[in-house]
């Protein structure tokens, strides 16, 4: 049965597309069956994996799937273990669809009809919008683990404060149907020498300890690149190689604090 991850920051632009996209990819080419769900409206994961993969033919609205909880119908397939459920701007309307619902019920529709896939996959990664909102409550309560994701930056600092308590807080209001777990807090973006990613770091390391991940994203050039013109595995080039081993080495710690790291051995 897959394990449903998500990497999480409300703040937006702080890396949780790419940390998706690229896990993703990764998981996929160590022979793991994945599905990639993009939750988000600007469809920014949908985006770089079409660039990555080619065209993606949206079979049936991700929006009219979660309504009718047929979610299956909406799986596109990239290659022999990824396969991708698209969005599309329809998605900033399905908050208002679940309106007809009980507050609890809507929080809980994606982790209903998640269970009709879970047996086709060895993970799910969960794309979400940087809000707080129905959809976003939807993908933490479907979510196995969560990651959240601190970019070197005082406002990023602050919102994963923020964000904790709000996990709390849904883990206190659904404790009955509430399983994920924290697994840790990435540091992404870090620039070595930045004065204020230093001071960021240490705050972060001094508060939340070993909940740091030891292993860190690095500034690179090359991840803009990844984004624009798609994910490439460039042997001969070092700057690919460099990145990916970068992100390779956050991802395989995610596993291992999970205990899933020796199904990733290539």
């Amino acid at each position: 049965m897959a394990v449903t991850l998500l990497f999480y920051n409300f703040k937006g632009g702080v890396g949780k597309t790419t940390l998706s996209v690229i896990a993703a990819d990764h998981l996929s080419r160590c022979k793991k069956k994945v599905l990639l769900i993009d939750l988000d409206a600007q469809a920014s994961a949908t985006q770089i994996m079409e660039v990555s993969y080619g065209t993606i033919t949206i079979k049936k609205e991700l929006r009219n799937s979660l309504n009718d909880n047929t979610l299956e119908e909406s799986v596109v397939t990239l290659d022999d273990y990824l396969d991708i459920i698209p969005s599309d701007w329809s998605m900033s309307l399905w908050n208002q669809d679940t309106e007809k619902l009980t507050k609890h019920d809507r929080d809980l529709v994606l982790k209903k009809d998640l269970l009709s896939l879970k047996n086709n996959y060895d993970y799910i990664i969960l794309d979400v919008p940087p809000t707080l909102s129905t959809l976003v409550n939807n993908a933490v309560l479907a979510s196995d683990y969560v990651a959240l994701v601190l970019q070197t930056q005082r406002s990023s600092y602050e919102s994963v404060l923020n964000t904790i308590q709000y996990l709390s807080q849904l883990q206190n209001d659904y404790a009955n149907e509430s399983n994920f777990d924290l697994v840790g807090i990435i540091l992404y973006l870090v620039s070595r020498n930045g004065a204020t990613d230093l001071d960021i770091v240490k705050k972060a390391k001094d508060l939340f300890g070993n909940s740091i991940f030891t292993n860190q994203i690095l500034r690179r050039e090359r991840v803009k690149m990844w984004a624009n013109h798609g994910i490439t595995h460039k042997k001969n080039d070092i700057h690919d190689k460099q990145t990916h081993e970068m992100y390779s080495l956050v991802l395989h710690e995610l596993l291992y604090r999970i205990g899933m790291a020796e199904t990733t051995k290539k």
